[in-house]
């Protein structure tokens, strides 16, 4: 029966393998750069010019390649230093007034008069349809029952 220790050892000796090796990848290539470079030079000295002249020519391939190397370093950068928790500040939410639910009066079919709004005119309400504004103000003020004991008129059907 492997133990917990005994998986977590073989998963470090696993992991230190890979790095030795990424290690090792690493230093073949530094040398391989560092004679890259000692080959330039000493090519450009033998044909008697400068790196400079060098880095002129070849200038949007270099600007290019070094603007993507800041851009990486930049990113490194920001993902290792920890953030610092900074307070902000709440933003104070306006209040709206809500308003009152109003409660629609259902006012039944019919003929209605003396709605002081309009005294002189009769308003006749249909089972479907809308009611007149007139009326229904009048209605939501005084309430319906009010309403129908003042402005109903007697049916003559």
């Amino acid at each position: 029966m492997i133990t917990q220790r005994e998986k977590k050892i073989e998963s470090l000796r696993s992991q230190l393998a890979s790095l030795e090796e990424e290690l090792e990848r690493e230093k073949k290539e530094r040398e391989t750069l560092d004679l890259a470079h000692e080959q330039l030079l000493s090519t450009l000295t033998q044909a008697d010019l400068s790196f400079e002249s060098f880095v002129r020519c070849f200038f949007k391939d270099v600007r290019r390649i070094v603007t993507r190397v800041e851009r990486e370093q930049s990113k490194d950068t920001n993902k290792r230093e920890p953030v610092s928790p900074t307070k902000k500040k709440k933003a104070v939410k306006s209040r709206k007034r809500r308003a009152k639910p109003r409660r629609t009066i259902k006012i039944p079919a019919g003929r209605y008069a003396n709605v002081p709004a309009e005294p002189d005119k009769v308003f006749e309400v249909k089972e479907k349809g809308p009611r007149p504004k007139a009326l229904k103000a009048y209605a939501e003020e005084i309430g319906l029952e009010a309403l129908l004991n003042q402005c109903r008129l007697p049916d003559d059907g």
